[in-house]
């Protein structure tokens, strides 16, 4: 089955709305850049596309800018900005670099918790043993897997 780019542009905004926590609008305009085939598009072309309000075209553009995902330049001759998906710090370095800080927070946490069982509550502490070790092997590797795809991503985006 062959899709429409109006078609893509909703599935993706749709995944970026509901897995990646952005605002609806700036989802649809952060597809609509991944999308075009032009070097970038202006504020008007991101409104004229959305047919949303300025004030909400704004909020969502400056929302992209601010988590480093798009960035803007000008062309001579020409006062506008026009608007593209980032270079050095893609999406999915981003969405990477969050979900490392999600494992590291966990397995610390975890970690934090098994260190005041085997202290305070040996019993817990044994009968948890198995099950958490299992878990934090898991978690290990997530961490692991995570450190190593951020480090490929960088030097891809550091040539």
């Amino acid at each position: 089955m062959e899709y429409s780019k109006e078609e893509i542009i909703e599935t993706l905004g749709v995944h970026l709305e509901q897995e990646h926590n952005l605002p609806p609008l700036a989802a649809r305009i952060y597809a609509i850049l991944i999308l075009t085939d032009q070097d970038g598009l202006s504020f008007e072309d991101c409104l004229e596309k959305r047919g949303a309000s300025k004030s909400s075209t704004s909020t969502s553009l400056n929302l992209l800018l601010n988590m480093g995902v798009i960035t803007y330049f000008t062309k001579p001759g020409d006062r506008r900005r026009y608007f593209k998906t980032a270079k050095k710090k893609t999406f999915f370095l981003s969405k990477l670099q969050e979900n490392l800080k999600r494992v590291e927070s966990e397995k610390h946490i975890i970690t934090l918790v098994m260190d005041y069982h085997k202290k305070y509550s040996p019993k817990k502490y044994e009968e948890g043993q198995v099950r958490t070790q299992v878990y934090l092997e898991y978690v290990n590797e997530k961490e692991k897997t995570l450190k190593k795809s951020i480090k490929k991503l960088e030097s891809i985006l550091n040539e």
